[in-house]
This record gives C-alpha cells, structure tokens and sequence, in this order.
C-alpha cells in the first residue's frame, strides 16, 4: 500500500534558485543547528521566503529525480538548506528554538521521516554560532549528546532543555 500526498498550491510558485546577497550573512558550522534556524525563521515566522517545499522543489528541479516519497535524507534538499545564505539582520527576530520531529523543515528533507532516530539530532554547536542570535534565550532540542551542548548553550546565555 502506498499512499501519497500532493498538497494544492495556494500560492506562487517561487524559483529555488540560490541568489548571492551583498548583506552580512549568518556562519554556521553545524547543519543541524542551522536547520533549526530555517524551520524558525522560514516556516515559524515566515521571514525568510520563500518557503522551500519539497514537493515545488521536485518539480522544479524534476531533472535530479527527486522521490518525494523518500525515507532518507533528499540530498538535493539539503544540498540546498547548506548553500542557502541567511541576512545576518534575520538573527534578531530568533528568540526561541523548538526542535520537534514533527517540523516541517525535516518533513522536506526526509518527508518519510518518523523523528525516531538521531537524523537531525544537535550534538554540536559553538557559542560563536549561538551569539549571533541576541535575543535567543531559550530552546528545546533534540540531542543525543545534551549534556556537552547543554554546557554550549548555558555558556552563552541561553536556557535549553532536551525535547
């Protein structure tokens, strides 16, 4: 049995084609924290646009065979988050992160995903990358290594607890 779903596009289809900014733009050394920004600031407070679907992305790029169906990481998808440039004047706007296996950000990348393993687990991030994000103070994640990134996160001033 195979089930699939294509949801009705209620909006304009925008190009994923990466553009090059002059602006400042955040520096991240981990992809996983960097995924947690994204699903913030793209899909929690819809500032950073446009808002990537795995589905319009496929489509688009029908060229790379994409299977949207995918029980593992569509590497196109992320190949995409990893080069995506975020305006450093974004950061101000992250005031809390809220990992959950459930977000959407990890629903296009692995859209078969049932949040059970430690895909997209933090286990790693540094206080140079949490710094750039003033007005975080707190956040649930996913980790299997909580107490080192705990010790991260508490070093720059942010409470976090483990999802």
């Amino acid at each position: 049995l195979s089930i699939s779903y294509f949801p009705e596009v209620k909006h304009e289809r925008e190009s994923y084609k990466l553009k090059e900014t002059d602006e400042e733009v955040l520096r991240f050394d981990n992809i996983n924290f960097k995924l947690a920004i994204i699903q913030v600031l793209m899909y929690d407070l819809e500032v950073l646009k446009p808002a990537f679907d795995i589905f319009d992305f496929a489509e688009e790029f029908s060229n790379l065979d994409i299977d949207t169906d995918s029980m593992e990481i569509i590497q196109p998808a992320l190949d995409y988050f990893e080069k995506l440039q975020i305006p450093k004047e974004y950061a101000q706007h992250v005031q809390e992160i809220d990992m959950d296996g459930g977000n959407e950000i990890y629903m296009n990348l692995i859209p078969q995903w049932d949040g059970e393993d430690e895909t997209f687990d933090l286990n790693e991030v540094s206080v140079e990358e949490l710094k750039q994000f003033p007005n975080l103070e707190e956040a649930t994640i996913m980790s299997s290594n909580f107490e080192q990134v705990k010790a991260v996160f508490e070093e720059a001033g942010i409470d976090v607890e483990l999802l």
